[in-house]
């Protein structure tokens, strides 16, 4: 604190890697948990769509013989995502919301909401076919767009 109780000036690069290294606490937290119970090939084509890895980032992922079981995979993706700071973080919650509810209610202290990311699109989302075949496991916004193609997707909530 400065003589007039300012506390100390922090240039904003300094701000935002202690916000980043804060969000990012109680996923390291259950880390262990999380490698050890993560499928990374489910997650990938998720994340993939929202931006916050690209096909290079998810071929090391799953297919680099450095990583030779999924929990090592899941380790890597988890810092590939934290290296990408508050948006990483989010998508990975998305990601653990919409395939992983548990996991995403024991982090969150939240219950999943059946709600659309401003990630996936502007003004209107939706879960293409190809991402949700390659998943495999689609919740119910997602069935409902796969079975009934005529169905119209929901505005996608501001977060």
């Amino acid at each position: 604190m400065d003589p007039q109780g300012n506390p100390p000036f922090q240039p904003q690069c300094e701000r935002q890697e202690e916000e980043d290294d804060s969000i990012w606490e109680k996923i390291e937290s259950a880390r262990h948990q999380l490698t050890r119970s993560l499928n990374p090939a489910k997650l990938t084509p998720y994340l993939r769509q929202c931006r916050v890895i690209d096909e290079q980032d998810e071929e090391e992922v799953l297919n680099s013989c450095r990583f030779p079981c999924k929990s090592n995979q899941t380790g890597y993706l988890m810092d590939i995502l934290r290296r990408r700071g508050k948006r990483g973080y989010e998508a990975f919650l998305e990601s653990l919301e919409f395939y992983y509810p548990e996991h995403y209610t024991r982090l969150t202290g939240r219950e999943p909401a059946q709600r659309c990311s401003m990630i996936l699109g502007r003004g209107r989302c939706f879960v293409p076919l190809s991402a949700a075949a390659r998943v495999g496991r689609a919740r119910n916004l997602c069935i409902n767009l796969c079975i009934k193609p005529w169905f119209t997707p929901p505005v996608c909530e501001e977060p």
